[in-house]
């Protein structure tokens, strides 16, 4: 009995491991990771995070959001079929090729899913084994793409609420004004193991292959990958801090999308205003995050006096000190600085040793101070908004 189990777990692992979605998550991942390594060298001459970060990440938080969706779609019992996670493929698919990675959002896919399903019964394209796996599709009722929209769609508000402030990408470009100023790129694609169920015989199985059995239909538990991205820039605030207003307001969205879900039980055509919904909530929640981080005063920029720190490298003495994003740096070994040149000037009163003076996010001023040793960075490890007066290496 417990053999057969393990073994149960193995094929349903191994179901996740030859979905497609995975591999195309998988490269999508790497290829953010080297569009960010490329930018970071570009601006600061050396990259924050090795690309691996872009895995490393999102890893345990996409499992563990699978994990508890998962526990809810083996409750309820979420059945789909093969050719509905063709379908699904599709729509992904359609959503990763604009290489707009926030529009691989639940919201999006899950009202195209749903704008597809209704159409079906009306469209054909010529092509009859297509149409045929089309009209197979749209069999699966419409509220089962509505229960994972909203499932999925409050797993993307908790990621990024909880996680998409964390390691976040510094960047750095000329305003209007032609002056350097600075800002964040939180740019991220988590990787989320779903169980859903299938009905009995739609997929070769074995005699100990776990069987739900629920109003006299046989179901068969399928791990299914599904991807949720976000991308979206902060200027005039700190990484985690409009991360969580962000989460929160798509946590919003997924209860008002839940809400729907309730009525449409008795209201059917109500399905499509849950489409219309998600994406103009989706939309306007990314438009009004914008408008309102735009319109604010930016907060990496150079100042008249202190330096704002926009970035720190991972294990260099700065980090090790404790200096956090957005701190302002006023003195260095005594002396005051308010420029990368400046920084540069004061550290090398002493390259074993460095005093700072820093104003923390509270306004409080404290002290920070740490040796440099060999083998370490051979800077402090910080990264400012850099000055048209180029240095050697912009990392200070």
């Amino acid at each position: 009995m417990v053999g057969a189990i393990i073994l149960s777990i193995i094929i349903g692992i191994a179901a996740f491991f030859i979905h497609p979605l995975l591999y195309i998550g998988l490269a999508l991942m790497g290829l953010i990771g080297w569009q960010r390594v490329r930018r970071e060298r570009e601006h600061f001459h050396t990259r924050v995070l090795r690309i691996r970060a872009d895995y490393v990440v999102p890893f345990l938080p996409g499992l563990i959001a699978g994990s508890l969706l998962s526990l809810v779609t083996i409750v309820i019992g979420l059945t789909v079929s093969i050719d509905w996670l063709w379908l699904l493929l599709i729509v992904y698919l359609l959503t990763i090729v604009t290489m707009n990675i926030r529009w691989i959002s639940p919201a999006y896919v899950g009202a195209f899913m749903i704008g597809v399903v209704l159409l079906a019964p009306f469209v054909t394209t010529g092509w009859p084994w297509f149409d045929e796996r089309l009209q197979s599709a749209s069999q699966i009722p419409v509220l089962v793409i509505m229960y994972l929209t909203v499932l999925l769609l409050s797993a993307e508000g908790m990621l990024i609420a909880k996680r998409g402030g964390s390691f976040s990408s510094p960047v750095v470009v000329r305003s209007k004004r032609g002056k350097w100023v600075g800002f964040h790129r939180v740019k991220r694609l988590w990787l989320l193991p779903v169980v859903l169920f299938i009905p009995e015989g739609a997929i070769p199985t074995f005699s100990f292959w776990p069987i739900l059995t629920v109003a006299g239909v046989s179901l068969q538990p399928l791990v299914v990958p599904f991807l949720i991205g976000t991308d979206f820039k902060i200027w005039s605030s700190l990484p985690k801090v409009v991360s969580r207003k962000v989460g929160n307001q798509v946590l919003g969205l997924a209860l008002t999308l839940a809400l729907i879900v309730c009525i449409t039980w008795y209201v059917p055509w109500l399905s499509v205003l849950f489409a219309i919904v998600a994406i103009v909530g989706r939309e306007g929640i990314h438009l009004m995050a914008k408008i309102k981080d735009r319109s604010s005063t930016s907060l990496f920029t150079n100042q008249g006096t202190g330096c704002k720190v926009l970035g720190i490298l991972p294990g260099s003495p700065a980090e090790k000190m404790g200096i956090k994003i957005g701190e302002t740096i006023l003195r260095v070994n005594g002396k005051m600085v308010n420029n990368e040149y400046s920084f540069y000037e004061a550290l090398q009163e002493n390259s074993a040793f460095c005093r700072l003076e820093v104003i923390d996010k509270a306004g409080e001023v404290r002290f920070a101070q740490g040796a440099l040793y060999d083998g370490e960075h051979h800077q402090l490890g910080v990264l400012l908004v850099k000055e048209d007066r180029e240095l050697q290496d912009s990392v200070i």
